[in-house]
């Protein structure tokens, strides 16, 4: 697996991870969240994409061959 492999999957992953975050937020189904919920679950998604950002941008300074 090359580097970028690597980076790809791991952003994948990241949205993944936040779409799903995103799809209980706005469910279609009419089910009431609390508008607190909703901020957690958005800081979240923040929180994995910034950390996943992080982690490949000190992946890539550290150059690592996989």
């Amino acid at each position: 697996m090359t580097t970028e492999q690597f980076r790809a999957e791991m952003l994948g992953y990241a949205c993944g991870a936040g779409k799903a975050l995103m799809e209980l937020s706005v469910n279609p189904e009419g089910i009431k969240i609390e508008p607190e919920q909703v901020r957690k679950n958005a800081a979240t998604i923040l929180t994995i994409l910034t950390e996943t950002e992080d982690f490949l941008t000190s992946l890539n300074k550290t150059s690592v061959p996989l």
